[in-house]
């Protein structure tokens, strides 16, 4: 049995503005950080995929 759900509480615009914003700022900051790192002659190694190993 399912239950209908009134969406008139919280509009779907408000809903997801604030995540937005959020993630966002977050990639921000994170992008500021990673340019730091490379500026102070930082390096990142980039991995190949590995694949996950069985058992037995």
């Amino acid at each position: 049995m399912t239950t209908l759900r009134s969406t008139k509480a919280m509009p779907p615009d408000s809903l997801f503005k604030r995540p937005r914003e959020d993630k966002r700022t977050a990639h921000e900051v994170l992008q500021d950080k990673l340019d730091a790192f490379e500026r102070a002659g930082g390096q990142i190694e980039k991995l190949g995929t590995t694949f996950p190993r069985k058992s037995g």
